[in-house]
Parts: C-alpha cells; sequence; structure tokens
C-alpha cells in the first residue's frame, strides 16, 4: 500500500443508518487522514458501535457513503476491507480454538503467510505479557485476554484504517500503556485510527483530533486546543458533557 498521503484514507459522506424509524447515525461526515489518532467521543447509546460498524463494511448504511483510500465500500467491499483492521467493543474469538490457533485462522483469512507474520506476533506476545495460555483453548480466557489475542491479530496484515471500539476494556494498567504505545507508533508509521471511548482522560492522552457525537450526531470536531478555545481551557469537561448530551 503506497502512503500517498494526498488521498484521504477515509471519507463518509452524509452517512445514515436508521434502526426502525429510530436513527442510530444521521448526516455522519469525516475526513481522516494517514498519520492521525482520532477518537470518536460520547456517551453510551450515542451512535459510535454503529459508526464503527458501518465504516468495517458490518452494516449497510441506510443512505451516505464511505470512501477508504478513495474506494467505495459498498461498489468494491473485498478490495476497501483489505486495508481495514476492526477490533469490536466485545472480543470474539472462537471457543474451541487456542489464542494461537485463532491467529492463524485469521491470517489464512487474510492470505498472510506465517513467516509473514510469525517474528511481528512474537514482539507483540512479549510485549503484551501473553504467557503458555495463548495454547489453550479461548473458552476459558478472561475479558482482557481475549483483548491481547485481538490487538495482536489487528495487526497481521498490515492496515492502513484500523478501527476500535473502546480499546482498554478489560485491561490491566500495564497491558493498557503498551496498547497506548503502541497506537503512537502506528500514528507515526503513517496508519489511520478511528478509536470509539466514553473515557476523556484516555482521548486526551491518545487523540490528533476528536468528534463528539450524541444521539447520531456530529456535535463537533478538531483538536482538543480547539474545543478548549470554545469552552475556556479549563471546562472541556462540562464543554465535552455538554456536547454530548446535546
Amino acid at each position: 500500500m503506497s502512503h500517498n498521503s494526498s488521498i484521504n484514507r477515509l471519507v463518509t459522506k452524509n452517512l445514515k443508518k436508521c434502526y426502525n424509524g429510530v436513527w442510530a447515525v444521521k448526516n455522519l461526515n469525516l475526513e481522516l487522514s494517514p498519520g492521525e489518532i482520532f477518537v470518536l467521543l460520547g456517551p453510551n447509546g450515542a451512535g459510535k458501535t454503529t459508526t464503527l460498524k458501518l465504516i468495517a463494511g458490518l452494516l449497510h448504511p441506510t443512505d451516505g457513503s464511505i470512501h477508504i483510500e478513495g474506494t467505495d465500500l459498498q461498489q468494491e467491499p473485498i478490495k476497501a476491507k483489505t486495508v481495514i483492521g476492526y477490533v469490536p467493543d466485545e472480543p470474539f474469538i472462537y471457543d474451541k480454538l487456542t489464542g494461537r490457533e485463532f491467529i492463524h485462522f485469521i491470517a489464512g483469512i487474510y492470505n498472510v503467510k506465517r513467516d509473514q507474520y510469525e517474528r511481528k506476533m512474537h514482539q507483540l506476545f512479549e510485549r503484551f505479557d501473553i504467557g503458555d495460555w495463548i495454547d489453550e483453548y479461548a473458552e476459558s480466557y478472561s475479558h482482557g485476554m481475549k483483548q491481547k489475542v485481538i490487538m495482536c491479530q489487528l495487526l497481521l496484515h498490515d492496515p492502513n484504517l484500523i478501527l476500535i471500539d473502546e480499546p482498554l476494556v478489560g485491561l490491566d494498567p500495564k497491558s493498557g500503556k503498551t496498547v497506548r504505545e503502541l497506537f503512537f507508533e502506528l500514528r507515526n508509521e503513517g496508519k489511520t485510527l478511528l478509536i470509539c471511548t466514553h473515557t476523556l482522560s484516555f482521548a486526551k492522552e491518545i487523540a490528533s483530533r476528536i468528534g463528539i457525537i450524541s444521539h447520531g450526531e456530529l456535535k463537533f470536531t478538531g483538536t482538543f486546543e480547539e474545543l478548549a478555545a470554545i469552552s475556556g481551557a479549563n471546562d472541556i469537561e462540562n464543554m465535552y458533557l455538554k456536547l454530548s448530551e446535546g
């Protein structure tokens, strides 16, 4: 993949998703560039997860368009999805596979050869303190163990657009720190990260830009400096609450 910075990594235009007459997402317009961490902030039920699932190609929009590196996700889903890495809010691993088998399985789906990822996985296992349990069945894993395996699997096919829903759920502080370091490394490699969270402090630590979403609508996009300028520097928390309550 070329890191052609003239092309936006992700563009959504008037993205809408309606469930039984309720708008989960309405008129969402986003443009994300290579080398940025964009954090979508908002309370539970604001539309963050729906937005991520639309961009990952797991849901079909009611209206609007999604382009990933210039490719229309609905017209060429296979091509668009090859550059996406996605971590859902509930990490899923087949119970009857070990963590290692799951990683090999996902590598197979992406046609990544074992010698291409073996070294990378070994390094990630060390960073995430993944021990012998990687060869036990996933049915015995805690949420945090699953999250660690999913974070490793995410990078198998070297995706340029990385979508992560609530990355710190179930992780101990040390793993949380590893995740943050990893995010910065990926950004510096020119990857684009779109991360959903309702944790303002975490967003402050990692975001290049933020979007605040409420009732399916984007109320603000910009940097924390820009948010501070609107809100008075000391009052970002209140500003966030005000915007996210809509």
